[in-house]
């Protein structure tokens, strides 16, 4: 075969595949690395940040023969913690309630001695009325004062003050930034071992992005820690002192003094929380 019959058939092999991908529609993108010389390099940063939100809830349980007495009773004092969480948060506190209410019955004991309840309708012995206040604090730093105005109604149940990091946009700028960072010195390293110039950046795009390495340790992680300011004193972050007075549908009132509030707020410590990151940076290289 002559040089020139080879050459043609070279031509006529790259030709055939590129004249399928276009009659399907197919458009093939030559890989960036292939034009020049690259550099890839993948970001991470896990930022430790204060948490910022913090949840709580307490029930109130009241028993009557009568369903909406019963209701009645547990709502009254679910009210009165409502307002006490109020008056000592503010708008920093989102509040959601809600009453249920079951009938309990009378009962028996079988020929072992158990006792068992007796559920037919005409054997109902009173109703048990729950009213729940789920809580979401947005500032932490009156989080247990919130909670502690709730507790000295003397609720029949609460579970534990959680504290966690809401993402929001601010938070995961700081992880963001923070990968950039990293990117930006694993790049400059990966030149500077290499004896490259590292040159422009061509690509930033949050997350993997078109970067073709793969990472599955900790090593080298950006690891800081930003932490909120240092929560006032606690004379100067009481607006005022707080006294909540409800009414009783007997006519009697309940108050709730700054004294009652401060014996049941226990301190404790906030944990840090994490928010991850990550970014492909792809930079031009030069001898």
């Amino acid at each position: 075969m002559t040089r020139h019959g080879l050459l043609a058939l070279v031509v006529l092999a790259f030709a055939a595949p590129m004249a399928i991908a276009q009659e399907s529609g197919l458009v093939f993108t030559q890989p960036y690395w292939t034009q020049k010389p690259v550099i890839e390099a993948q970001g991470r940063s896990q930022v430790e940040l204060a948490p910022n939100r913090a949840t709580f809830s307490v029930s109130f349980v009241e028993t009557d023969k009568q369903a909406d007495d019963a209701m009645s009773l547990a709502v009254e004092k679910a009210r009165i913690a409502y307002d006490a969480i109020k008056a000592v948060a503010g708008d920093k506190a989102l509040v959601s309630t809600s009453v249920n209410v079951e009938a309990y019955y009378e009962q028996y004991r079988d020929k072992d001695g158990d006792y068992y309840e007796n559920e037919r309708p005409d054997k109902v012995k009173g109703y048990e009325a729950t009213a729940l206040l789920n809580v979401q604090v947005k500032d932490v730093a009156v989080a247990g004062t919130a909670r502690a105005a709730a507790l000295a109604l003397g609720p029949q149940s609460s579970d534990t003050l959680n504290v966690y990091l809401e993402p929001t946009a601010e938070v995961m700028r700081l992880a963001f930034e923070s990968a950039v960072e990293d990117g930006a010195a694993r790049a400059k390293a990966s030149a500077k071992a290499a004896g490259m110039t590292l040159g422009s950046l061509l690509v930033l795009q949050e997350g993997s992005g078109p970067c073709l390495g793969s990472w599955s340790t900790s090593a080298g992680m950006d690891n800081r820690y930003y932490s909120a300011a240092a929560p006032a004193p606690m004379a100067e972050m009481m607006r005022d002192s707080v006294v909540v007075t409800g009414s009783k549908r007997d006519g009697s009132t309940v108050t709730i003094t700054q004294a009652d509030i401060d014996a049941l707020n226990l301190p404790s410590d906030l944990p840090p929380q994490t928010m991850s990151a990550s970014v492909c940076m792809v930079y031009a290289v030069g001898e």
